[in-house]
């Protein structure tokens, strides 16, 4: 059986863990290169090295709400590979923030680490995109990108504004051979997800309501989001741009 994604380069924001290394891990699987990159050095080298057992992998530390970073970043994976043709954006942070009370800085916080990545990696690598002539971008949103939450309005806010982002870039985009999607996972099960949790104070109780809150009443697997992701990227997926995908077990049916 073909690999679907044999000589493909991706370059994976957020690589090292949780939903951008099972995307990263996917896309090997399939035949790509991989190049990944997070802010913890040590953490990339070891995902780097399970990876390398399916094929080209390399990784580069940098902190992708940061220009300078983004670009020497991208710079680092066209050389590695040769170029790239599939980037993921798996980036983001959350919290709790009610409208009533969240301080400016928290929220600015949420937002930027939210809309920065997908912009900052969609602009410097826009040339190297295009000289592809045929590549995708995928974008990590979440479901509350489709919906609102409770307490969560810097949350939302950033992934509700990485939909639009994602919309906007697919209509530039799409002329030119590049597609631009977003992904809207319900909970999955990640570090980041547990270490969010673990600032309520009933953090179990959290855990366990938010494994059954979908109509499917468990949580998602990495491997699903990461079966997407290969999808979004492989040329079968050639006549589908700027879509917002949920793989949430129903919940934004509701």
């Amino acid at each position: 059986m073909v690999a679907r994604l044999a000589d493909k380069r991706a370059l994976i924001y957020g690589g090292g863990t949780g939903i951008g290394f099972a995307c990263a891990e996917a896309m090997a699987r399939e035949g790509a290169a991989v190049f990944i990159s997070s802010r913890r050095e040590t953490v990339l080298r070891e995902a780097c090295d399970k990876l390398k057992n399916f094929g080209k992998a390399g990784f580069v530390a940098g902190d992708a709400t940061l220009p300078d970073d983004v670009q020497r970043i991208t710079a680092a994976a066209v050389g590695f590979m040769g170029g790239i043709d599939t980037i993921v954006v798996s980036a983001g942070a959350g919290g709790r923030t009610p409208i009533f009370d969240t301080p400016v800085e928290e929220f600015r916080r949420i937002t930027d680490h939210s809309l920065l990545p997908p912009f900052l990696a969609m602009r410097f690598a826009a040339e190297h995109l295009l000289a592809a002539q045929n590549a995708s971008v995928i974008v990590i949103s979440s479901m509350f990108g489709l919906t609102g939450q409770k307490e969560r309005v810097g949350y939302c806010a950033g992934k509700w504004g990485v939909i639009g982002l994602v919309k906007a870039a697919a209509m530039d985009f799409a002329p030119k051979g590049v597609r631009v999607n977003a992904i809207c996972p319900g909970f999955i099960e990640t570090p980041m997800a547990l270490e969010v949790a673990k600032l309520e104070p009933n953090w179990e109780e959290v855990m366990e309501f938010k494994r059954r809150m979908h109509p499917i009443p468990r949580p998602g697997k990495l491997e699903e989001v990461g079966e997407l992701a290969v999808y979004l990227a492989c040329d079968l997926a050639g006549f589908m741009t700027g879509q917002a995908i949920a793989i949430d077990g129903g919940f934004t049916t509701r």
